[in-house]
């Protein structure tokens, strides 16, 4: 029997795990340093993607807000749910639920075959913005999903429906690595009846790795550096692993073919970071000013689809109705 070791029981670590022990025969064990799965996130995930293992969905939301150093720029509507907002902590720690879990000190390489690292962006051999992220109890509950920028820094706030009289607001900045203190800010000038129920903060990877091999999800570098979105791209990568396992492929080369376009999407996302890191002001709020003004790139956004071939789908997508208004 093939032993196989997961290191990291976050997104795509759970769900390859789980793949392998209910539709194969393969010993799996899964190794973390917690019992359950708690890294905060903004628990959003666009609308074109249907996991394996279903999610349970919380809002679906229609309706997005750009502000721009504290003015609205741009608000849009979407004729269908654009984003859902899942419980990532309940879908991933169900998962964890049916494999067998150790502590991350417990694991010994020469007792697996194979080990495959989820650990996310531990190993710290890339770039990382760190978050901070609360859930908000407030009277002034709304299901739009807001996004704030300020020019001063490389980044941005947010505010998301996360259950009914509860937001999930956070914030993430590569000039400032106290993103805590910028966040109790921020919900104190935005919120007055502000009750905060959580608060918890977390490295984001924003570069690519140059080390892949046996890596899937963050681990491998699968997060958009525009948005911070890597519920998506991390499953499909576990998926993309388990198909690789199962069918006893190459695991590199497979996953390497079927993640190029995953793959190059984050290239250009990073590139595009890059040239507004070291942008003047002035041309920060210009570029911005852009984005936020052109429904068509702002779809791309909303959906980490900013390549050619993701921008024509967004064009197709605006003519067809897609926009309620604007």
């Amino acid at each position: 029997m093939i032993k196989i070791a997961i290191l990291g029981g976050g997104v795509s670590g759970s769900l390859l795990a789980y793949l392998l022990r209910t539709r194969t025969n393969y010993e799996v064990s899964l190794f973390d340093i917690k019992d359950k799965y708690v890294k905060p996130c903004g628990d959003i995930v666009p609308n074109v993607y249907t996991p394996p293992i279903p999610w349970d969905i919380k809002f679906r939301i229609k309706r997005f807000a750009f502000y721009l150093d504290g003015e609205l720029i741009h608000d849009i509507e979407y004729r269908n749910t654009k984003w859902l907002v899942i419980d990532k902590w309940g879908w991933i720690n169900k998962m964890r639920e049916e494999v067998k879990t150790y502590h991350q000190s417990k694991f010994n390489r020469k007792n697996y075959d194979k080990v495959i690292d989820a650990k996310g962006p531990y190993d710290m051999d890339r770039e990382v913005v760190y978050t901070t992220r609360a859930l908000v109890k407030t009277g002034k509950f709304d299901d739009v999903a807001v996004f704030e920028f300020d020019t001063k820094y490389t980044g941005f706030y947010w505010i998301f429906p996360n259950e009914d009289g509860i937001l999930n607001i956070g914030a993430g900045f590569l000039e400032y690595k106290n993103s805590r203190e910028l966040i109790l800010k921020y919900i104190k000038e935005k919120y007055s009846d502000a009750k905060i129920i959580d608060i918890r903060g977390a490295p984001i990877s924003i570069s690519p790795v140059k080390d892949k091999n046996y890596r899937i999800g963050e681990a491998r570098g699968l997060v958009f550096p525009l948005s911070g979105e890597g519920i998506r791209p991390s499953a499909i990568s576990a998926e993309r692993a388990f198909e690789a396992l199962y069918k006893e492929e190459n695991f590199n080369e497979y996953m390497e073919n079927s993640l190029k376009k995953l793959h190059y999407a984050v290239d250009i996302q990073h590139m595009l970071l890059r040239v507004y890191r070291y942008s003047s002001l002035s041309l920060r709020r210009s570029l911005l000013r852009i984005l936020f003004k052109n429904d068509i790139l702002l779809d791309a956004y909303l959906e980490d689809k900013i390549t050619f071939e993701g921008i024509s789908e967004s064009v197709k997508a605006i003519k067809n109705g897609g926009l309620l208004r604007k």
